[in-house]
């Protein structure tokens, strides 16, 4: 074989290898799109129905709404303890649930509270992390199922999606309560007319006094509880949702001094997150938070009963289809 000969074929070799990494390349971009396309439809069946049906009756929904679930997880641990090798499941209960609704036509927010201890279907998820079936107890228990990352928060979305009739909730904010005085104390404190007496907090925090809390002052205000009344967490939700319309406020006046705020709290409490906005989705809502007006917050009523063995929310359906129905449907 003479060297022009070999020349040739080590050219059409070159060739083939080439364009055999080539297909390969192609087959992979196809098969990642149609993996894609694949989620997507899932997705938006999902995240994007039409209508809510209820009672066999199809309620449009309002197609102006983009949802965000805020997960406060009641404790933070990291990787190397979090996660039991003999179990699936780590120890993060969704101790705060709030659903912020956007509604851009009307450019007004409206939060949609759910009481942690609301009983209902609760997925749980398998050692292969899919779904094994449901069991009814506190929506709370939705978190721990799973690594307490995307996984968690995604049987959270889906426990809650199901509690609200298959309302749609588009992404999802998880953060440890440990971020509160984080975020708290770049807004410079946040200050609250109390609604009631705490005393297990100090002599100050009485009805009627204003308070300004920092640092962690302001993460056992929303923490505290006290557990020998079987209802204590319905005075702890209203004061998330008082501390919530203070800390909006403080927000958006530090915001107006600060345009890069927003990138500034996101890189704070990153360590503390699990999220599937990207950071410029974190600001978006951040400044809507501050531009839209903040409607007041929506939650169904219920009541507790002492339960096996800890206390649960019994919801009552009317308060709840009446609040979905005013909060997503047209």
């Amino acid at each position: 074989m003479n060297k022009k000969t070999k020349g040739v074929l080590l050219v059409l070799d070159a060739i083939l290898v080439i364009g055999l990494i080539v297909g390969l390349l192609f087959y992979q971009k196809r098969a990642r799109e149609k993996e894609a396309r694949e989620i997507s439809a899932e997705d938006l069946s999902r995240r994007f129905a039409e209508s809510i049906r209820h009672e066999g009756r199809d309620f449009p929904l309002n197609r102006h709404l983009s949802t965000v679930l805020l997960i406060g997880t009641d404790n933070f641990v990291d990787d190397s303890k979090q996660n039991d090798v003999e179990a699936f499941y780590n120890n993060n209960l969704a101790d705060f649930l709030v659903i912020l609704v956007f509604d851009h036509s009307r450019k007004t927010v409206t939060p949609f509270q759910i009481c942690r201890d609301t009983m209902c279907d609760v997925p749980w998820l398998s050692v292969n992390g899919l779904v094994g079936g449901t069991e009814y107890e506190q929506i709370t228990f939705a978190h721990t199922y799973g690594s307490g990352k995307e996984d968690s928060c995604v049987n959270t979305v889906n426990a809650v999606t199901d509690l609200l009739y298959g309302a749609p909730v588009g992404n999802y904010a998880a953060f440890s309560m440990d971020a509160v005085p984080v975020l708290n104390d770049l807004v410079g404190g946040v200050t609250v007319r109390l609604e009631d007496d705490i005393p297990a907090l100090g002599p100050e925090y009485v009805r009627g006094a204003q308070v300004t809390l920092k640092g962690s002052a302001a993460l056992r205000f929303v923490r505290y509880r006290d557990i020998e009344v079987l209802d204590s967490n319905l005075a702890r939700m209203a004061r998330h949702r008082l501390y919530l319309a203070a800390f909006t406020e403080a927000a958006r006046t530090a915001l107006a001094s600060n345009e890069d705020f927003a990138v500034k709290a996101f890189r704070a409490v990153e360590p503390f997150l699990c999220t599937d906005l990207t950071a410029e989705n974190v600001s978006d809502v951040v400044n809507r938070l501050c531009e839209y007006e903040i409607l007041p917050a929506v939650t169904p009523q219920g009541e507790y009963v002492m339960g096996e063995p800890f206390a649960e929310f019994i919801v009552d359906e009317t308060s709840l289809w009446d609040c979905v129905r005013k909060t997503f449907c047209e």
